[in-house]
């Protein structure tokens, strides 16, 4: 069992340890950020093996308070980390089928949810039927489910292969499920295929100061995505607020997530946006469309809430986007450019 989150002494010995190699942006910002002692980090990794999406953790216990989610997408194909905390009606059902939390989530949530999808994507049954199908099974199996429900708190957004995000959230005390649901090519979710993880948070606190935001973003049902007039490029840390949030005709809510774009032709956007909703076949699965790249962000978290992403912009075409049905017609796809420092930037 691995418990704790890597101590400033760690984070230095990992710098010194890279002093030969090309510096990372977001590895520097996470040294800093332990430094001032402003958040504790637990590293999250992707990997496939086996044909298995997997995630692992650097540690699998840590104290409450503000805690940065490191995420490496080592593998072939994006991810992100959603976390949900587990109610504790999750926990004794848990331990009244003699299962470990996860195993019990796996087989009451993700499996009914992945046998209930096949038929549907595969174009044998409405989605009405889907859906009514997936309430059936998830009630017989998981009732906690929908009373009292298991609240997602954010973690990092979309990440493609081969790149770090870094997104911070504050985590109550509670055992949370760490998963990622994007798609293969077949149409199976990669929580179906291993990437699920538990994380325990304990009623010890950090201590950890809340980030310090070079900008801030807004995210509501009503206006969608609220941003700055100006981006600068370099290191950023993002606030980005929820003011509200809403269940989706997808069963998900709103979030963010930073994609850099190869142009803004209208096309490209349209292929992007319809790829964000799992429901239709070939969307969320795999690697977004070609011509875009995800930087990460954060996933979904209730009204109030506030994550904050880190990120270094170098000059370009960016946009925001939430992973909701048809972002545009909810303004919640709005491109961007950050100019060079050349740029009349101020």
């Amino acid at each position: 069992m691995k418990h704790g989150t890597i101590t400033t002494l760690g984070a230095i010995a990992l710098v010194l340890a890279c002093a030969d190699a090309a510096p990372d942006p977001i590895m520097a910002a996470s040294a800093d950020v332990l430094a001032r002692g402003q958040a504790s980090i637990v590293d999250v990794t992707a990997t496939h093996s086996g044909g298995k999406h997997l995630f692992s953790l650097s540690a699998d216990e840590v104290p409450s308070g503000w805690t940065t989610f490191r995420f490496t997408n080592a593998s072939h194909s994006d991810h992100f980390v959603l976390l949900y905390r587990a109610p504790q009606e999750a926990i004794e059902a848990a331990a009244n089928a003699g299962q470990p939390l996860l195993d019990h989530w796996h087989d009451a949530i993700t499996v009914p949810f992945q046998e209930e999808f096949n038929p549907y994507v595969a174009g044998d049954i409405s989605y009405d039927a889907f859906l009514g199908n997936l309430v059936g099974a998830i009630s017989a199996s998981a009732p906690w489910f929908f009373s009292p429900g298991a609240p997602a708190s954010g973690g990092p957004g979309l990440t493609a292969a081969g790149k770090t995000s870094q997104t911070t959230v504050m985590l109550q005390p509670g055992t949370y499920i760490l998963e990622c649901y994007v798609k293969d090519e077949d149409e199976q979710f990669h929580s179906y295929s291993g990437m699920l993880q538990q994380l325990t948070v304990t009623d010890t606190e950090s201590g950890a100061l809340e980030p310090s935001a070079t900008a801030t973003l807004e995210l509501s049902s009503s206006d969608g995505i609220r941003m700055p007039d100006e981006m600068r490029p370099g290191m950023q840390t993002i606030a980005i607020r929820f003011l509200d949030q809403a269940t989706y005709e997808h069963l998900q809510g709103h979030n963010a997530h930073l994609v850099k774009l190869n142009s803004t032709d209208p096309a490209l956007l349209d292929d992007l946006a319809g790829w964000m909703d799992w429901r239709a076949e070939g969307s969320l699965a795999f690697r977004a469309p070609e011509g875009t790249e995800f930087l990460g962000g954060t996933m979904e978290m209730a009204a109030g809430g506030t994550a904050y992403y880190t990120v270094t912009l170098a000059p370009g075409t960016y946009a925001w986007i939430a992973e909701v049905p048809d972002p545009a017609a909810k303004n919640m796809l709005k491109t961007f450019t950050v100019p060079s420092a050349r740029g009349g930037m101020r």
